[in-house]
């Protein structure tokens, strides 16, 4: 599809219209070093730039090409505002020594550092009670952003605003749930504007309150910036569990299951293991002469009839795993009262995780193997590149191809003569699935020209 344009922005083409212009004028041709032609010359600078700036703000009307504060006007027309920055979160443990007999007041925002630079306060008000030793409070960091995730136990440590009596003070959870929300390009590249201007485009389908697939999809991407995608399933589905046994047992709970559906990797039906389903669970029972008997674990696939019930499956940026808190903030967005239909039953969940491997043998010449290495081994070399489009996107196949494709012709640079690619193997993935690096191993080779 052609890049959309509102005027002309072709610098040749605004040359020869100038130049010809101005011949016109004056009725003769205007030859290089002529004053009128080289204030020509100048002046086609000045018309591009207008024309070339008159063409953006055209353009910036159009969903795909809005930026920052006009993108922000467009969401407006749906009531879809850009996610704001959430501060890192964490727990503070302000402890004595000993015991006293009075109570200590522990005032709402009371603020301590890890290095003198970066502030964390508490978000409440609370007592350290008499003859009590320590008391933990939820804190948050001064700052918004992703940044400040990461602190480990015990970094927070100097008390910044001194109360009478405390000893110390510690963080006793790791910083946690910073985000940088929907940032404005001039502040991440465009990424929060990207990842805005996909809920814009679902934001029609939640005045629905038929319960579509995009509504859902909406909703649930507005819970939380970080996340990148969201399967929605409300059909039969064959899904894919891991599974503990339990004195030679295993079970699965839920609405929907069909029990001759089961599958067990390695397994046969009848011979190695039995299925029961009553009472809305799934008994799995395994046969003492089988050889599953001394599995601890098994990996169950199933179908499931999902009418009447929505599941929820959502993966964050860089193949993430989201965690509970994530889960709960999907759920609360998708079973409001005004955004589930009063026959849906909501259910959220993480991904599985398929591990692959990437082992791959790549070669080289003498003259380019250092932009060789750097653009397939470095930051944001065809790896990485791989790393990103293989997990970002549930039930996207392990594909060898891409990988090959990435490293014969990355975009960062001068890619590799030839390669064998070892691992992954190709492999099909269903949509609540998600492709999950292991292990990396990545040898080159120089070759002569």
């Amino acid at each position: 599809m052609s890049e959309l344009t509102f005027l002309e922005t072709n610098s040749e083409k605004i040359y020869n219209t100038v130049i010809t212009s101005l011949e016109k004028s004056v009725g003769e041709p205007l030859y290089p070093g002529d004053e009128r032609r080289i204030f020509g010359d100048a002046l086609v600078a000045v018309v591009l730039a207008i024309y070339s700036k008159a063409n953006d703000a055209c353009k910036q009307k159009m969903l795909k090409y809005a930026r920052g504060a006009v993108l922000d006007a467009l969401g407006e027309r749906y009531a879809c505002h850009r996610i704001s920055p959430v501060s890192a979160k964490t727990i503070f443990r302000f402890s004595l020594d000993s015991a006293i007999t009075t109570n200590i007041i522990i005032p709402e925002g009371t603020r301590a550092t890890p290095d003198n630079e970066v502030y964390f306060r508490t978000t409440e008000l609370a007592v350290l009670q008499a003859g009590a030793v320590f008391v933990d409070i939820p804190a948050e960091c001064t700052i918004v952003g992703e940044a400040y995730n990461g602190y480990l136990v015990g970094d927070i440590n100097r008390l910044v605003d001194l109360i009478p009596f405390i000893d110390s003070v510690k963080n006793i959870t790791v910083t946690y749930d910073g985000n940088d929300g929907e940032p404005y390009p001039e502040e991440d590249g465009g990424i929060g504007d990207e990842h805005y201007r996909g809920r814009i485009r679902l934001a029609p389908t939640a005045l629905s309150v038929a319960g579509p697939r995009d509504a859902y999809e909406y909703h649930a991407k507005s819970a939380d910036a970080s996340i990148a995608d969201v399967a929605i399933i409300s059909s039969v589905q064959r899904i894919s569990k891991i599974i503990n046994v339990r004195e030679g047992h295993a079970y699965i709970g839920g609405t929907g299951y069909d029990p001759a559906s089961v599958v067990i990797e390695g397994a046969e039906w009848g011979i190695d293991y039995h299925v029961v389903y009553e009472d809305e669970i799934l008994k799995i029972e395994i046969s003492p002469e089988g050889v599953l008997q001394q599995n601890g674990q098994l990996n169950v696939s199933i179908k499931r009839d999902m009418a009447g019930v929505v599941l929820i499956v959502p993966i964050l940026y860089g193949g993430k795993i989201p965690g509970d808190d994530i889960i709960e903030k999907v759920y609360n967005a998708c079973n409001a009262d005004d955004v589930r239909p009063m026959t849906d039953l909501v259910i959220v969940q993480p991904p599985t995780a398929v591990q692959y491997d990437i082992h791959i043998k790549y070669y080289t010449t003498v003259d380019e193997e250092f932009d060789c290495i750097e653009a397939i081994e470095g930051k944001n070399g065809a790896i990485d590149k791989y790393k990103e489009w293989q997990g970002t996107k549930m039930g996207r196949a392990i594909n060898p191809d891409k990988l090959r494709s990435f490293c014969l012709s990355p975009k960062s640079g001068i890619g590799c003569t030839r390669i064998e690619v070892i691992s992954p193997v190709y492999k099909e993935l269903n949509n609540t699935q998600i492709a999950s690096l292991h292990t990396l191993t990545v040898s080159h080779v120089v070759e002569r020209d």
